[in-house]
């Protein structure tokens, strides 16, 4: 009798375990966010998506406020299909720059602040 009730707890909790899971397949990328400036600087905000875990089929938003040390650089995991992105707002009249990093070496996006003291953003959304 203990075995089948253990039995049955045991699967309960399986189930229990597969239907929180939303990405089963746990399919996901290796993201890595980089933050540099043109000069020496520091900046006000930093805010990028990253999946809780590989078995999470959404992307949280985390906003680090500073000031901040540049060059900056965060690994997260982001859940395939879901949107990669990273914001950084400057602390001064410098032009900030930002790279995706698919494994620490593909570069997935790329790009500058519009002019000094601007935010810049860079985005892309893995493949499914």
């Amino acid at each position: 009798m203990i075995k089948k009730t253990l039995s049955a707890t045991v699967a309960v909790a399986a189930v229990a375990g597969l239907a929180a899971c939303s990405n089963p397949t746990g399919k996901s990328w290796a993201i890595t966010y980089e933050v540099t400036a043109d000069s020496t600087a520091s900046v006000t905000e930093i805010s990028y998506g990253q999946s809780p875990d590989r078995y999470q089929d959404k992307v949280s938003q985390h906003k680090m406020d500073g000031p901040l040390g540049l060059p900056w650089k965060q690994d997260v995991i982001v859940s395939a299909g879901k949107d990669a992105s990273v914001t950084a707002t400057p602390s001064g009249a410098v032009t900030l720059s930002c790279r995706i990093l698919l494994d620490k070496t593909k570069e997935l996006a790329k790009a500058s602040s519009p002019a000094p003291g601007k935010p810049v953003t860079c985005k892309h959304t893995t493949d499914s």
